[in-house]
């Protein structure tokens, strides 16, 4: 049985009326929190160049500078940059020769490699700002999967168990147990169902909880938070009737449907249990959420991360919280580390013309801040079982032994028409889509709305860049027609590194998981494509992102077992890989002209690795990339600006 209803997808255009139903009405956080910030720190003027250690006579070893000019790859000698921007690449005497007399220079030794600036073209930013305040119950610690790690555990017990540390001998009903990124199709082991019944029996009976799905699409609350909702839409609500809504009877909430309802009661428990006026309790949120996304942006750069780019931002309405506005203050704040980037959610026509057109023009923006898109969602999470497909899923919600025949997933429309006329009112008025397809379904529907509305290879491939995100299960059909149209991938790599041997073994089977994030077939057939993390779905990292499109190792799967590779097939090469994380990337993202190379008159944006990925080897000397995630980061600079340093590696010499 498939579903049909507007706006569901929560990860992505959904995911803020869901996370904003958590704030209370009256937070207006860019007018609350500005306040006196820090001076802003200049662009340095400086040449880096190749060499070997200065300090270390019997070390020869040198370093390297890729440029990635033109999207090839380039190696010089010397890169100078001044006042943000590179001024001058090639040899160090011809850079030297253009640069101010005295400018200081940086060796980079050692297998060192300088790279431009990695970026991540599809992340999540306030709504994981958010849920970052709950109790992390991820499969994920650091950039592994939890299982893989050091006396580490995964499993349904070790969930319950962190969930039931937080709660309180004595609480009212508005103390709420808070859980993120919970994912029941990565339990190692043991029983996989998660639900009011669970909840109530091993966390608490006298506390509502509520607990995100890793996917982003489903959650889980316990029979007391039923009954909190039930009697808030019964009882309280019961004038208004604004959504009619009963909780599921199970706890077991899917899409935005479900779950907005359920935040709204959270909403005001919070309220509640904060004893404070609305005011007083809207600042100290905002300058959470401030906190929030600051701590984000460092977890980014010191990953090399320069660009970020927001998969679904709400067009600000007339009044309430405006989260492109907030982005834009953030990224304008003197010293911000990351530049951003983001698209504006939409669902229907009215609302397009409502809230994007005469407020909003695509590529209007500049470095600091730019939404070239819009953002359209057409079903759910596969892992969530909500991705919408052809065939029925190979197991049930909960993932037991019981097979289920009937579920397909989630469209988030009522039928295909609907969703060619968002797309066709979107394209008549020149903007550029990104849409967010998961399921095989999902993705025919989408790149039928994209015929339909005139979208042609030859007279828009440059202009406007279409997306699919995620693009998660691509037939050879799909990927022909995508090139015709010249529409290209943003793959979720992380779905074949963390949740490749359980698409494979339980959710979709074999032959349908051999579909899963084709990245060389689209890069055969002449595409640009992306890997992105979705962050918070999963980790920021972006050479994490490279080594499992690179490797397609299934992490995964159980220990005992040999390396188990989801079809070889789809491997990229290194430089790929690089590539989609930088130049291609930029591209995508219409950052282009900023970003993603190094190539004089762009921002003087770039990375400093420990060694190359290009070259990197395992400590017992074999190619294997395994582990090329752990490269470490020594430096990151954004506009001539180091924004992260490693400390005690990185050597200065003076001016000469």
């Amino acid at each position: 049985m498939s579903h049909h209803h507007h706006h569901v997808g929560l990860q992505c255009a959904c995911c803020n009326p869901l996370w904003k139903a958590f704030l209370p009405e009256t937070l207006s956080v860019v007018e609350e929190v500005e306040k006196p910030i820090s001076k802003p720190i200049p662009p340095q003027t400086l040449i880096f160049r190749t060499g070997t250690d200065p300090d270390k006579a019997t070390d020869q070893s040198v370093g390297y500078i890729q440029t990635l000019e033109k999207g090839e790859d380039v190696m010089v000698e010397a890169i100078g940059i001044k006042d943000g921007l590179v001024v001058a690449t090639g040899t160090y005497e011809s850079v030297l020769a253009q640069m101010p007399a005295g400018t200081t220079e940086q060796i980079i030794y050692g297998g060192q490699t300088l790279l431009p600036g990695l970026i991540e073209p599809h992340v999540h930013i306030l709504p994981t700002a958010v849920f970052n305040m709950a109790t992390d119950v991820s499969p994920f610690l650091g950039q592994e999967l939890r299982i893989n790690t050091p006396n580490g555990e995964y499993n349904r017990d070790w969930v319950l168990s962190e969930l039931k540390s937080k709660a309180l001998d004595t609480a009212s009903d508005d103390t709420w147990i808070f859980g993120r990124n919970v994912d029941p199709s990565l339990f190692d082991g043991g029983d996989k169902g998660f639900n009011a019944d669970i909840l109530d029996e091993k966390v608490s009976k006298t506390q509502p909880i509520f607990v995100m799905n890793s996917s982003m699409h489903l959650a889980y609350i316990n029979n007391l938070a039923i009954k909190k909702v039930n009697d808030y839409y019964e009882n309280v609500d019961s004038d208004n009737k604004l959504y009619n809504y009963k909780a599921a009877s199970d706890g077991v909430l899917k899409e935005v449907v479900n779950l907005l309802p359920v935040a709204k009661v959270i909403g005001i428990s919070l309220q509640k249990a904060s004893n404070l006026k609305p005011n007083e309790f809207s600042l100290s949120f905002a300058e959470k959420i401030e906190k929030g996304v600051e701590d984000i942006f460092a977890d980014a750069s010191s990953k090399g991360v320069t660009y970020i780019f927001d998969a679904g931002l709400d067009p600000a309405e007339k009044k309430g919280f405006s989260q492109p506005d907030f982005l834009r203050y953030i990224a304008n704040k003197n010293n911000c580390k990351l530049r951003v980037g983001g698209a504006l959610a939409i669902d229907t026509p009215a609302y397009f013309t409502a809230n994007v057109l005469g407020n909003y023009t695509p590529n209007a923006g500049n470095e600091t801040f730019n939404i070239p898109y819009v953002k359209i969602v057409t079903d759910g999470s596969n892992q969530g079982l909500t991705g919408y497909q052809f065939k029925p899923y190979n197991c049930d919600e909960n993932y037991n032994e019981a097979k289920s025949n009937a579920n397909t997933g989630i469209f988030n429309y009522n039928n295909s028409t609907e969703l060619k006329t968002v797309f066709k009112s979107a394209v008549e008025k020149n903007w550029p889509i990104m849409v967010h397809a998961n399921g095989d379904l999902a993705m025919d529907l989408a790149i039928d709305a994209f015929r339909n509305a005139g979208i042609t290879n030859k007279k828009d491939l440059e202009t406007r860049r279409d997306r699919i995100e995620h693009a998660s299960l691509l037939s050879d059909q799909n990927l022909e027609d995508m090139h015709q149209l010249g529409v290209s991938p943003s793959f979720l790599i992380g779905h074949t590194g963390y949740w490749g041997w359980a698409f494979q073994q339980t959710i979709l089977g074999t032959e349908r998981s051999n579909d899963l994030d084709r990245c060389n077939s689209a890069v055969n057939l002449g595409m640009r494509i992306t890997l992105h993390s979705d962050n918070s779905v999963t980790p920021l990292g972006p050479l994490r992102m490279m080594e499992q499109a690179i490797s397609r190792v299934m992490e995964g799967a159980p220990k005992e077992i040999s390396v188990q590779v989801l079809n070889e097939k789809e491997r990229i090469t290194r430089f790929q890989a690089l590539k989609a994380m930088t130049y291609d990337a930029a591209w995508q993202c219409h950052a282009d002209k900023w970003v993603g190379s190094l190539e004089v008159g762009k921002c003087a944006d770039f990375v400093i690795l420990a060694e190359s990925p290009l070259t990197y080897k395992q400590v017992d000397g074999s190619s294997d990339v395994k582990g090329l995630r752990d490269i470490p980061v020594l430096e990151t600079w954004k506009g001539g600006i180091r924004t992260y340093i490693k400390k005690d590696e990185v050597t200065e010499i003076a001016p000469v």
